[in-house]
């Protein structure tokens, strides 16, 4: 591995904790945070405020072709606009979750993603990081937990955001976000065969971050 620090990968279903953990681990390590999401939420508006048509064909291609998605200091970037507060809302999140599902959009993020991992020293954080985007990564971890304790996780997230929702209706979402995930043809939710998975139904955020900082020192020190 030489002086290169290594690549970290975080993927897991909806509610997880993967985003908390991944900023925590990031910082812990001094590495820089990737959250692959994130630029996916980017592009997602970027297409929702410019009126291209969501579905596959020269259009898109065209759109997707100049554009440059970055993450620098937890700030987003869209060509150079900064648009992190504008991915927040829940119509960008919906948007999201359907351009995902789109070949053209992943054949133009997935290098992008690529490419701020390439120096190592980097924290992924997804739903495919491990197995597509990074398949060579050094560490790679697979979050889940019980689909009560992510509703509830879910639920409480979007209560701080003034969004208030019957938890039967949160737990539902969670469900179905579930079965597109692991069932969609590109980049399908899975755990990478050499990721360590953890459940963090029962843990807490410090209590999870242990873990992995024990399962890197363990890995990292079997590959130097």
């Amino acid at each position: 591995m030489g002086s290169r620090k290594p690549v970290i990968t975080i993927d897991g279903p909806a509610g997880a904790g993967k985003s908390t953990v991944a900023r925590r681990l990031a910082e812990r390590l001094g590495y820089t945070l990737v959250p692959t999401g994130t630029m996916y939420r980017a592009v997602a508006f970027g297409i929702t405020r410019d009126r291209v048509p969501q579905r596959e064909g020269p259009e898109l291609r065209k759109y997707l072709e100049p554009l440059d998605v970055s993450v620098v200091g937890g700030r987003v970037y869209l060509n150079h606009e900064d648009v992190t507060s504008a991915i927040t809302t829940q119509a960008i999140a919906e948007a999201t979750s359907h351009v995902t599902t789109l070949a053209a959009v992943r054949e133009k993020v997935t290098p992008l993603q690529r490419r701020a991992a390439a120096g190592g020293g980097v924290v992924l954080e997804g739903r495919d990081t491990g197995t597509v985007v990074c398949p060579d990564a050094e560490v790679k971890f697979y979050l889940t937990a019980s689909l009560e304790a992510r509703a509830r996780r879910r639920h409480a997230e979007l209560a701080a955001q003034g969004v208030r929702l019957p938890l039967d209706q949160v737990r539902e979402e969670v469900r179905a976000r579930d079965v597109q995930d692991q069932t969609r043809e590109l980049a399908p939710l899975r755990r990478a065969p050499d990721a360590v998975e953890l459940d963090t139904s029962a843990l807490t955020v410090d209590e999870v971050v242990a873990r992995m900082l024990a399962a890197i020192g363990t890995r990292c020190s079997t590959r130097s």
